[in-house]
């Protein structure tokens, strides 16, 4: 799906404090209230809905939000077990912008843990599952 008409009220389409990425495409802040020792959103610039508004044609943009998430949480020291990432499925998304949740654990408080499942759940979904719905795999 292309990108969706900016509303006036959406708080990811303005510019964020703390950036630590940005592009002509995408920007990388800090989360206001962190959930892990180090907690990044991934968003692309144009504005684009929830997971459930996807199709087919935005799986490049996944991929790239996949890699600079993988990328920003590598250069910060998190890998491997230590590095999760994934989006919120309506209705558990806060904000109705688009945007990948990049965490460098521990959890803090570890009861966050449950709000972002390794292997994803009902509200919340991995950047692998988010693609192979967009290839029609699952």
């Amino acid at each position: 799906m292309r990108g969706q008409r900016r509303p006036t009220n959406c708080v990811f389409c303005g510019e964020p404090d703390r950036v630590v990425y940005e592009d002509g495409e995408f920007i990388a802040f800090h989360d206001i209230k962190p959930d892990a020792e180090l907690h990044l959103l991934v968003v692309p610039r144009e504005h684009h809905g929830t997971v459930r508004e996807l199709g087919p044609d935005d799986l490049p943009m996944v991929r790239r939000m996949h890699e600079i998430g993988r990328q920003l949480l590598e250069e910060r020291g998190y890998t491997g077990a230590a590095a999760r990432f994934g989006f919120h499925r309506p209705p558990f998304n806060s904000v109705h912008h688009l945007h990948m949740h990049c965490l460098g654990l521990p959890f803090r408080p570890s009861r966050a843990s449950i709000m972002f499942p390794a292997a994803g759940s009902p509200w919340f979904m991995t950047p692998d599952q988010l693609k192979a719905r967009l290839m029609g795999i699952a």
